[in-house]
C-alpha cells in the first residue's frame, strides 16, 4: 500500500500545489526565482492597494456619517426617537429579498413534477413525530431525522429550520439531486412543502459521513482501512467528474468537505449538501475558477484521507480568482483516471470484504 500512498501524495501535490500562497514553496522549484519575485511583487501590490483602499473608504464613510447621519440622529433625538427612518435602499433590498423568496417558492412547487412530493403526516409518523430519539444530525439548515417506512426501508429527513432563509438552497438541492442520478450522488427520495414546513427526504446512509470515520465519533475511534480510503477517494472523484463533465451541463458543488461525503453500507461514497451548487456560468474564466474550486476541495479531502488530519480546523483558501496558475490544476476527470489507476495497482478489496466492517451512527453534522 506504500506505493499507492506515494502516488496519491504526488497527485495531491498536483491538486493543491497551485491552491494559493499556502503552497508557494513547492511553486518556487517549478517556476524559478524570477517567477517567485513576480508573485511577491503582485501580492505586495495587492496588499498595498487593499490598505490604501481601506483607508480611503474608511475616511469617506466617516465623512458621510458626520455630514449626513449625525444631523438626522440629532433630529430623531429631539423628536423623542418616535420617527423610524426607512431609506429607499432598505426598502428596495427588502423588496428584492421578498421577490427572491416568492420566485424560489414557485420553483419549488414546479419541481414537484420532477421530485416526488410527500405528505407531512406520513413523514411525521415515520419519524415518530420528529422525536428526539429519531434525531441523527444537526446542521446549518436544520435537523436530520431517521424515518422508517412501513415496508422497513430507512430514510433521512432534513427539516429546514427557517424556510424563508433557505428557499434558494432548497431549490438548489431539488434541481441537482432531483435531476442528476449517479452512484456517487446522494439519492433524493422526495420533499414536502406545506405552509411554512420544508422537508427534504433522502436515502438513509447507514455509515454516516467520512469525517466521522476518519476522526472520532462519540469518543469512539473507528479505523478506516487503507483499501476503503482508496475506494472512497475514487468514488468521490467519480462523482465530481460526473458533475463537471456530465452531458446535461456543468454543475459545480462549491461545498466539498469530508462532512458532505456520506457512506452507504458498502462504504460507497455519496456526495451530499448541494445547497450551494450551481450551473457553471458561461464566462470562461469565472467558470474555470468555480470548477477548480471543487478540485481544490477534493484535494483537501484527499489530504485528510491520507494523513488523518482534521482539515476543517485549517485555513485552506484556494484564492482561485487571483491565482495566476489556476490553469495548471487538473480536471476532476483527470484526477479520477489517475486515482482509478492507483486503485487497480493496489488491488483494492472487493465489496464482500468491505461489508464486514462495522457500521457507525449517521452523520452528526450536516449543512
Amino acid at each position: 500500500m506504500a506505493v499507492g500512498g506515494a502516488k496519491l501524495a504526488l497527485l495531491l501535490i498536483h491538486i493543491l500545489s497551485v491552491a494559493g500562497d499556502e503552497y508557494s514553496s513547492s511553486q518556487d522549484n517549478d517556476h524559478g526565482g524570477d517567477d517567485h519575485e513576480h508573485r511577491k511583487k503582485l501580492i505586495s501590490s495587492l496588499k498595498s492597494g487593499f490598505v490604501i483602499g481601506y483607508v480611503f473608504s474608511s475616511v469617506s464613510v466617516i465623512t458621510i456619517f458626520m455630514s449626513y447621519c449625525v444631523p438626522w440622529a440629532s433630529l430623531m433625538k429631539r423628536k423623542g426617537n418616535e420617527v423610524m427612518m426607512k431609506t429607499p435602499m432598505m426598502t428596495s433590498l427588502m423588496e428584492r429579498q421578498e421577490m427572491k423568496r416568492k420566485e424560489a417558492n414557485v420553483q419549488i412547487c414546479m419541481l414537484g413534477n420532477i421530485v416526488k412530493r410527500l405528505n407531512f403526516v406520513g413523514i411525521s409518523k415515520a419519524t415518530a413525530n420528529f422525536s428526539q430519539a429519531k434525531k441523527i444530525g444537526l446542521g446549518r439548515m436544520g435537523t436530520m431525522y431517521m424515518a422508517t417506512l412501513p415496508d422497513g426501508r430507512f430514510l433521512a429527513v432534513k427539516r429546514i429550520v427557517d424556510s424563508q432563509q433557505f428557499e434558494e438552497q432548497i431549490v438548489s438541492e431539488l434541481k441537482t439531486l432531483g435531476t442528476l442520478k449517479h452512484k456517487n450522488l446522494l439519492s433524493l427520495f422526495g420533499f414536502c412543502v406545506e405552509s411554512n414546513i420544508r422537508l427534504l427526504v433522502y436515502k438513509y446512509m447507514s455509515n454516516g459521513n467520512l469525517f466521522d470515520w476518519i476522526h472520532s465519533v462519540k469518543h469512539r475511534r473507528k479505523t478506516l482501512q487503507w483499501p476503503l480510503r482508496l475506494k472512497v477517494a475514487v468514488g468521490v472523484a467519480r462523482g465530481l467528474a460526473r458533475l463537471h463533465h456530465g452531458g446535461r451541463g456543468q454543475v459545480v458543488h462549491l461545498n466539498i468537505s469530508s462532512k458532505c461525503i456520506l457512506l452507504d453500507k458498502n462504504f460507497e461514497p455519496k456526495l451530499s449538501n448541494f445547497g450551494k451548487a450551481m450551473l457553471a456560468v458561461h464566462d470562461e474564466f469565472c467558470e474555470m475558477a468555480l470548477v477548480k474550486e471543487d478540485v481544490h476541495g477534493f484535494g483537501v479531502v484527499l489530504l485528510e484521507l491520507i494523513t488523518g488530519m482534521d482539515c476543517s480546523r485549517m485555513n485552506f483558501s484556494s484564492n482561485s480568482i487571483l491565482n495566476e496558475w489556476i490553469d495548471q490544476r487538473p480536471t476532476m476527470l483527470q484526477v479520477y483516471e489517475d486515482i482509478k489507476a492507483i486503485t487497480k495497482r493496489c488491488e483494492v478489496v472487493d465489496d464482500s470484504e468491505i461489508q464486514m466492517q462495522p457500521e457507525i451512527c449517521p452523520a452528526t453534522s450536516q449543512d
